[in-house]
Formats: C-alpha cells, sequence, structure tokens
C-alpha cells in the first residue's frame, strides 16, 4: 500500500497489536513496498481505509461500527450534555 508520510502512535493495550495485525492479515492488508516489511500484515492500512470509508460516510460509517461494538458490551458510555443536571 501507499508509503507513508504521518506516524501516530496511540498507547494500547498489550494485545491489541497482534489482534489488529490478524484483522488487517485476514482482510488483505498486506505491506507491499519493497522492504523488511514486506507481506506482513499492515493496521495502518487498515486504519487508513476505515478513515477513508468515513470520510465518505461519516453516518453509516458510525452506526455499524457502533452497532458492532455496542453488540459486544465494548461502545462506551455517552456523557451526558452539559445542561443534563440543570
Amino acid at each position: 500500500m501507499a508509503a507513508y508520510k504521518w506516524r501516530w502512535t496511540a498507547p494500547i493495550q498489550r494485545e491489541t497489536l497482534p489482534a489488529l495485525q490478524a484483522l488487517a492479515a485476514r482482510l488483505g492488508f498486506v505491506v507491499t513496498g519493497n522492504n523488511a516489511f514486506t507481506g506482513q500484515a499492515s493496521p495502518a492500512d487498515l486504519l487508513d481505509a476505515i478513515a477513508t470509508r468515513f470520510d465518505a460516510d461519516p453516518d453509516g460509517t458510525a452506526a455499524t461500527l457502533a452497532a458492532m461494538l455496542d453488540d459486544n458490551g465494548l461502545l462506551p458510555a455517552k456523557p451526558a450534555p452539559p445542561d443534563a443536571a440543570e
């Protein structure tokens, strides 16, 4: 996939990276450049694809992901709006 010009680091749980790598590989997101990582899973490409889809259809993408997370008890609780305490 495309070469990256931006690098972002996020603290994640230890078991999250292997899970993202497995998901990326299962969906066909692998490094295609000619380097030491060629053929390895690419979670970054997976996240880029999700972001591209979100840009094209924010409501549909968010609803699909929210439904999947909510069905598995993984969707964070929404904070109350600022005026809810009044």
